[in-house]
């Protein structure tokens, strides 16, 4: 079975071997439908008039295999013709033995092993015991067959999962570098400014993709997120005369891709107002440190500066510009998380963001 193509080849070749092992005259396979909690025809062979060709579906406690699935127990009779348990077509089959084993699983019994045979005093206790050993082993084998479909489909999906992020993260790159030519020919510093923090934004969201298209899983380390983030902001807005160092301090960190995104356009907002507002024109050299941490599904990332500091007058709640409209607006809405921005004693500013996985 663990050889065949698929698991109706499988079940086809296992019933043949049970018949010609066991000398039988025919032999079904049904299979448990979870949807509709009936067993199904599978697989049939052997003596046409003992198969019941119109039977296709079998309720839970009707006949010796409806038994069988809801006990889990071999049933077996040597008179079909006056069994009480037997029903439909079956009491016909008068001088015919027949038997339903169980075909059990981890996951409960998937099925049922249907063989009929013409026996005087019917299935001896060896017969039964080999046929309550290969329903054993062929249910072992069906799910085995399943499971390793569905790890080549979870696999088949995810390489699908990856390519779609990695088309994504190209298009959104895309998408950046046209605005960086429309930013170059722009004689406007106003629009350039605009352009510049669109920009900004767009890579901000493309790292996330990047990260996805690698990673197996459908989560993104977000602490290698702002590793990225923090790079495309430094190369963006750092000027030639100034040197600003970077220090991302923390463990890896999983978030799904909807949070993730937000995060990285919060990240990509607060970074780039530390080194446009923190460090002022006449101010060469400056520091920034992203600190990540994990409490239970309490996710917290700070952003520190060795700037200037925040203006006395300062209030998050209060008109702001468009960057910190779009952090409150992502904090508050997607992430579901609070913000505060405050003066560290030592000099310069802190934020400090806190959400739940």
């Amino acid at each position: 079975m663990n050889q065949a193509l698929n698991e109706g080849d499988a079940l086809k070749q296992a019933l043949g071997r049970v018949l010609d092992v066991l000398h039988l005259e025919s032999g079904k396979i049904y299979l448990l439908e979870p949807q509709t909690g009936q067993l199904t025809l599978a697989v049939a062979q052997g003596n046409a008039e003992l198969l019941n060709p119109g039977e296709t579906a079998i309720t839970p406690g009707e006949c010796l295999c409806g038994l069988a699935i809801q006990t889990g127990e071999l049933h077996e009779t040597s008179d079909p013709s006056s069994d009480p348990r037997v029903s439909g077509r079956c009491r016909q089959h008068a001088g015919y033995a027949c038997a339903s084993a169980p075909l059990p699983a981890k996951e409960g019994i998937l099925g049922i092993l249907h063989v009929a045979s013409r026996r005087a005093d019917g299935f001896s206790e060896n017969d039964m015991a080999l046929l309550r050993s290969i329903g054993a082993q062929i249910g072992v084998a069906v799910e085995n067959m399943r499971l390793r479909e569905e790890a080549r489909r979870a696999e088949a999906l995810s390489t699908l999962i990856q390519e779609m992020h990695h088309r994504i993260k190209n298009n959104l790159q895309t998408v950046a570098d046209l605005l960086s030519l429309e930013m170059s020919t722009s004689p406007s510093p106003a629009a350039r400014k605009s352009l510049r923090d669109s920009i900004g934004r767009i890579k901000s969201i493309a790292a996330v993709h990047e990260l996805l298209s690698l990673e197996q899983l459908r989560l993104t380390d977000i602490t290698e997120l702002a590793r990225q983030v923090c790079e495309i902001s430094l190369r963006q807005l750092v000027r030639p005369d100034q040197r600003v160092t970077a220090e991302i301090n923390g463990p890896a960190i999983y978030l799904p891709s909807k949070q993730a995104t937000a995060l990285a356009l919060v990240m990509n907002e607060l970074i780039a107002n530390a080194l446009e507002h923190a460090f002022s024109l006449n101010r060469h050299d400056g520091r920034l440190v992203i600190t990540l941490a994990q409490d239970g599904v309490q996710v917290t990332v700070g952003i520190a500066d060795n700037g200037r500091g925040l203006p006395p007058d300062f209030d998050i709640t209060g008109r702001q510009g468009l960057g910190l409209q779009i952090v409150r607006t992502l904090v508050t809405k997607d992430l579901a998380g609070t913000l505060r921005l405050e003066n560290r004693p030592e000099g310069g500013s802190r934020a400090t963001l806190t959400f739940y996985k």
